[in-house]
């Protein structure tokens, strides 16, 4: 059905039945997208037994799926309390959380790259007046690649820097897309495990499991880490 009032109103939306809200939701999550590059379809994805409502809008793309939070547990439950005054439950309608995940998805549908002699480069708005520049450069000297991430604020005092901060992680997956149309996929990526705590040796670079005030081979002082494991292919 076009008719979206039902994902703003409680009265209407919190009779209908689990099936027929995400089928609604889906619903309009295609309408927004439709005509977006790459788009084939999307769909609305349930979370943990536990957690029914903290739904997932899936967007199906000519390179693959990308994902983003939809709508919470928590405030679906607020939105069909009747103790709560109608008033606070809008503030809180899927049709808003639809609003701000298509909002977020179309930032990520048609991300540009530009293949460069020093690498690939990527530019993204991940909020206004903010520009994110991703930059892979492969270095054959030392045989490596190096990615760099740099902000550029057109005015700092709109955007509260300390969330930029907060968000300084490898980030959601993207469609990739070049100046002549072909795109790819770029998966989420995740941080590294966190391995055990290991005891390296300053003197004769020992190494052991665990804490330790000195070294079991020399007795020499030690620095204690994380070990790292790296990330999954």
């Amino acid at each position: 059905m076009s008719d979206d009032s039902v994902l703003f109103e409680p009265d209407l939306w919190c009779p209908l039945p689990d099936v027929e809200r995400r089928a609604r939701l889906a619903d309009a999550l295609e309408r927004e997208l439709q005509g977006e590059p790459g788009f084939t379809g999307a769909h609305v994805r349930v979370g943990p037994v536990e957690r029914p409502y903290d739904l997932t809008a899936v967007v199906e793309t000519d390179v693959g799926e990308l994902r983003t939070e939809l709508w919470s547990h928590a405030r679906a439950v607020i939105f069909c309390d009747p103790s709560v005054h109608p008033a606070n439950r809008r503030q809180l309608a899927p049709g808003l959380a639809l609003r701000e995940a298509v909002a977020r998805l179309k930032s990520r549908l048609n991300a540009h790259f530009s293949l460069e002699s020093r690498g690939l480069t990527v530019t993204l708005t991940p909020e206004p007046g903010v520009e994110r520049t991703w930059t892979a450069e492969r270095s054959r000297f030392r045989g490596r690649t190096a990615v760099t991430r740099e902000d550029v604020v057109a005015n700092a005092g709109d955007v509260d820097l300390r969330d930029l901060l907060a968000h300084f992680y490898t980030g959601p997956s993207l469609r990739l897309a070049a100046e002549d149309g072909s795109a790819f996929l770029l998966p989420a990526g995740t941080e590294p495990d966190a391995g055990p705590l290991v005891s390296l040796c300053q003197a004769c670079r020992h190494w052991s499991e665990g804490p330790a005030a000195v070294c079991p081979a020399c007795g020499g002082p030690v620095d204690t880490v994380v070990a790292l494991r790296p990330a999954r292919r």
